[in-house]
């Protein structure tokens, strides 16, 4: 029988050999993706025939399981069956953060289920060279806003992340957080995480990198990590009051982090943010890595 785990920090050594093993660009199967957003979905982890599997609460407080990764699969699915079959299981089986070749894992299983697309969920990636280039007619935006605080800010830097920026950047956040005066409880438990990866770097395999308009006055910063051939954004906030301070942040980030073997970002999702949406589109993404929730499984 599989015995769940609440997903803590200190897992991530044991954790993050299983993340490597997903086959596609999701960024919910990073170490960023998974850790920040742990708290928010009741992350809880175990261990069966080989496979990781987590099970988490997603769309009013359902119990989900993602599909096994990492040895036999259709073992591991059996061992979910089993499971939510017993005592202990809470509702009827259904699989999360499913990606499209998930699916033919789960087609090798199930004789019939139910698949929804997450649109709100799909992750944005966008491939370096179009995104540095930013040519053609619909970059223009990005450009003219790029331009407006060059202008506006002709001493604006770009600093890589060291322990001694980490206090102003905690700072910072604080008061990104205090100014947005309708955060939701995921937003505030977003901030708290985002302070855990600034004081635990390393354990994250994380890097960063601040925006300044002037020497002393920080107007944003991000944080990401490298898997394969991908560079995921997992944290990106800047002050609004200083057009352009996205853009800027975002261009510069990737120019200074997508080393050599790196073709894509991913941006992660829009949470069904339309004002998010519409600027996630206009950066020209290449691909839309579409998620999908399963439900009403029938096994063969």
């Amino acid at each position: 029988m599989l015995e769940f785990k609440k997903l803590t920090l200190d897992t991530i050594p044991e954790i993050a050999p299983y993340l490597e093993l997903h086959p596609q660009r999701l960024c919910d199967w990073t170490i960023g993706g998974t850790y920040i957003w742990r708290d928010a979905f009741e992350y809880e982890y175990a261990f069966g025939a080989g496979n990781l599997i987590f099970r988490l609460r997603i769309f009013d407080d359902e119990c989900s399981f993602t599909v096994p990764l990492g040895g036999d699969r259709e073992e591991g699915m059996r061992l979910i069956q089993e499971y939510c079959d017993s005592c202990e299981g809470d509702g009827e089986l259904q699989y999360c953060i499913v990606g499209e070749s998930d699916l033919e894992i789960l087609e090798s299983f199930y004789a019939e289920m139910d698949v929804c697309e997450e649109r709100d969920y799909f992750d944005y990636l966008y491939e370096v060279e179009d995104i540095l280039g930013l040519k053609g007619r619909i970059h223009r935006s990005t450009r003219n806003n790029i331009n407006r605080f060059n202008r506006l800010y002709p001493y604006s830097s770009f600093k890589l992340i060291d322990e001694a920026m980490l206090p102003e950047i905690h700072q910072f956040l604080d008061r990104y957080v205090e100014e947005d005066t309708e955060a939701t409880a995921a937003a505030l438990d977003e901030a708290e995480k985002i302070h855990e990866v600034l004081d635990n770097m390393e354990l994250y395999r994380a890097f960063g990198a601040a925006l300044y308009a002037e020497d002393d006055l920080m107007v944003g910063f991000s944080l990401g990590e490298y898997d394969g051939d991908t560079l995921y954004v997992h944290v990106e906030k800047a002050n609004t009051d200083y057009r352009g301070a996205y853009q800027v942040l975002m261009t510069s980030f990737i120019r200074e982090f997508a080393k050599e073997g790196i073709a894509y970002v991913n941006r992660e999702d829009d949470a069904g943010d339309p004002g998010l949406r519409k600027s996630k589109l206009s950066y020209n993404p290449i691909w839309l890595v579409k998620k999908y929730t399963v439900r009403n499984l029938l096994p063969k």
